[in-house]
């Protein structure tokens, strides 16, 4: 049985579909629904996963979509890309020259020699597997991956095109999207922890942690807590990554750190370490979700807006009040430099005056005093 290619015409017509939903101005959610719907359609999926990533670490950050794959697929699906080493994994294409492949043509047309995806077959029907990293200026801020029944000769060369295509359209979306949802009010909590054991099974969590976990904008939530709230994929796969990295001899004993929204708008950040019984094994996960400050969020908004170095270095300046002869003389420029610098900055945040820049670049995003760690994160960058 032959691929079902999508026709011409018709792929060229979802692209441009896919190119102006990621020109709108879509929160992440919103978005995505979109582009799967689309992706579903053009590519005959069968079982589709979309979600949006944070860069740093390539973990979901909530928002995504799940079509047509069973719960029980979502750990091994995460072990198999953290633990064992296989074809086309996320982080290999992210960083790759290309950022989409058909797990047949990267086999040989052997797909069996994937650990995953011999494990993926025992829990659903997946024969032929599509697989992308979603990037935007080489930093990967989506994944998809995609199956379909029936493709014993994997997905064509025209489909893997298709979506190289409108996949870095749909990573600039994605990160364009951080930046149209402001949070919606003031956070109010504080850290929340929660233990997981071997099986992702949860074992205790704090009230806080709990409060945490409804609000989380997730993928899926999955094991039910006794409150009903279920557990956000996402912290549970942060967790399934921290006991990985800590089996590794090899890596880095460091914890997961990832970010994640919630449903209004709220930055967390997520910490999971693994705890150590008194013989030395790692057998419970400890993850804790708090508030991310601003030093936490500040790279992802000056990435969202594309600013170079020196207009931060100008936009801070303005936060902080400074007219531009005193931005001038506080960054050794011309007064004329200052202004060309401020009117790139307006162009890139779609404002047109300081104070509407300000607004949207730091209240509308954070309430905290992100203005004072834009610089800070830039730099480190």
């Amino acid at each position: 049985m032959t691929s079902r290619a999508p026709a011409s015409n018709s792929t060229a017509r979802s692209a441009e579909r896919i190119e102006d939903l990621c020109a709108a101005g879509l929160p992440a959610q919103e978005l995505i629904t979109g582009v799967a719907d689309e992706l579903r359609r053009t590519l005959s999926a069968d079982s589709l996963f979309v979600c949006a990533t944070d860069p740093d670490t390539m973990l979901g950050m909530g928002a995504g979509v799940v079509h047509g794959m069973p719960e029980s697929v979502c750990e091994p699906f995460w072990a198999f890309e953290f633990e064992v080493p296989d074809y086309n994994k996320f982080t290999d294409l992210a960083h790759g020259p290309r950022h989409a492949a058909d797990l047949h043509a990267a086999t040989g047309g052997r797909p069996e020699r994937s650990a995953r995806w011999r494990e993926l077959r025992t829990l659903m029907d997946a024969d032929a597997e599509l697989r992308a990293s979603l990037t935007a200026n080489g930093r990967g801020w989506g994944l998809l991956h995609v199956n379909r029944v029936g493709g014993v000769r994997g997905f064509s060369e025209a489909e893997v095109a298709f979506v190289e295509s409108v996949g870095s359209a749909i990573g600039r979306g994605l990160r364009d999207a951080l930046v149209s949802q402001p949070a919606d009010g003031l956070v109010g909590r504080g850290p929340g922890m929660a233990v997981f054991d071997a099986e992702n099974r949860l074992v205790s969590a704090t009230t806080e942690a709990i409060a945490w976990f409804e609000e989380i904008e997730s993928v899926r939530r999955l094991p039910k807590l006794p409150s009903a709230v279920g557990v956000p994929s996402e912290v549970i796969v942060a967790a399934q990554e921290a006991r990985a990295r800590a089996a590794d001899p090899g890596a880095a004993l460091l914890p997961t750190r990832t970010r994640a929204r919630t449903s209004t708008g709220a930055w967390l950040l997520i910490h999971a370490s693994c705890l150590r019984a008194a013989g030395g094994s790692a057998d419970h996960t400890a993850v804790v979700v708090e508030p991310a400050k601003a030093s936490e969020v500040a790279p992802l908004i000056v990435e969202a807006y594309e600013l170079t170095p020196r207009e931060v270095e100008v936009t801070r300046a303005v936060a902080r009040g400074l007219t531009t002869p005193e931005v001038a003389a506080e960054l050794h420029l011309s007064r004329y430099t200052v202004a060309d610098h401020l009117k790139s900055v307006y162009e890139k945040v779609g404002v047109s005056t300081r104070g509407e820049l300000v607004a949207k670049m730091f209240a509308d995003h954070y309430h905290d005093r992100l203005a004072a760690a834009v610089q800070p994160a830039r730099a480190a960058a």
